[in-house]
């Protein structure tokens, strides 16, 4: 049953999968969890009911939903990416929690695209996108009047400049280097690395949600 457990996770294949390694969590675990992190910032939308509270708590929930889920697949994260793009212009500390999101919900689709022919559409595309996304929000969002948190705009930065050369590795370099060989390799950077990103967003903005 564990190797068929393995095989379903690196495969892709939907099902109740038993880890090898890591604890297994009951659904009931992931309903608490989900329950419990969508009532806080729905208490504070209680409290205070404004229109920056409202969308920022429904980002929050699909945040939950996305995080503490039984079954979530790559495609949810736009569950809190159009939501949080509403006020991600409002405020540069929206912004600096959005940029790592909205990258990372753009490379973990990546995988998704299989065919080598695929490879120059999407790396282009991922590519205008964030010098695009970079410059047009960077524009048009106003200076935020609370102090911004300097380690967080390091981190997005960073971040950011990881993401290029991680899609070029993980859809063309990994190829030419090892062939068939290592397959897991791409899809564990690329799913490392869009959770952090997605954590990072979500730890961010709940600073700033509940200190704005």
């Amino acid at each position: 049953m564990k190797a068929g457990a393995l095989n379903s996770v690196t495969r892709g294949l939907v099902g109740d999968t038993a880890f090898a390694v890591l604890p297994d969590v009951s659904p009931s675990t992931c309903f608490v969890l989900t329950l419990l992190f969508q009532a806080i910032p729905l208490l504070k939308l209680f409290i205070r009911p404004t229109w920056v509270n409202f969308i920022g708590a429904i980002t929050l929930c699909g945040y939950s939903s996305f995080l503490f889920g039984w079954h979530v697949h790559e495609k949810a994260v736009l569950l809190v990416v159009i939501p949080f793009s509403l006020i991600a212009l409002t405020d540069r500390r929206y912004l600096s929690a959005f940029r790592p999101l909205a990258v990372a919900g753009h490379v973990s689709l990546l995988p998704l695209l299989f065919t080598p022919a695929e490879f120059p559409i999407k790396t282009v595309y991922t590519v205008f996108w964030l010098i695009l996304f970079l410059m047009v929000f960077d524009k048009l969002t106003p200076a935020s009047a609370r102090p911004r948190i300097f380690l967080f705009d390091r981190f997005s930065t960073l971040y950011i400049a990881i993401s290029i050369p991680l899609v070029i590795y993980c859809s063309l370099i990994h190829q030419m280097v090892f062939g068939k060989s290592y397959e897991f390799l791409p899809l564990m950077l690329t799913s490392s690395y869009s959770a952090i990103g997605v954590v990072g967003s979500w730890v961010g903005f709940v600073v700033v949600y509940f200190t704005s």
